[in-house]
């Protein structure tokens, strides 16, 4: 199932991930999503205020909505991986990280989420589905 849930946020870029600063909410537009190993995968760089936030709170939500205005709610705690093969396989997903992040400068941090849960919902607002990932 994580499957049809990486589709539909691939398939819907910009997605919007919130996370928290303290006590104020904080969303921004993200674009980097990958599967790898049956997980969904995100990043960011680890020199952003974004990657600073979720190392202090690890819960995330990310939402997109399609044309028909039908959406996703992706919720879940951040698992940071160091792994130099997952920054390999988003260079293969993502050729253009390399221009953001070249050997020697910023670095990029990719994470999974655990007890990650993906709600559907219609148009109406109506939930649909519900995935555990």
């Amino acid at each position: 199932m994580s499957k049809e849930v990486f589709d539909f946020l691939a398939g819907h870029r910009p997605f919007y991930m919130a996370t928290v600063d303290g006590p104020v909410p904080k969303v921004r537009p993200m674009g980097f999503v990958m599967l790898f190993e049956g997980k969904i995968w995100f990043g960011m760089g680890t020199h952003k205020n974004v990657y600073r936030q979720l190392r202090a709170n690890p819960k995330v939500e990310i939402v997109t909505t399609d044309s028909d205005s039908n959406w996703v709610r992706v919720s879940g705690e951040a698992v940071f991986d160091e792994r130099p093969e997952l920054f390999q396989e988003a260079l293969r997903v993502m050729p253009q990280l390399r221009d953001i992040y070249p050997e020697g400068g910023p670095k990029m941090g990719v994470f999974h989420l655990a007890k990650g849960v993906a709600v559907f919902n219609n148009q109406g607002g109506q939930q649909t589905k519900t995935v555990e990932l």
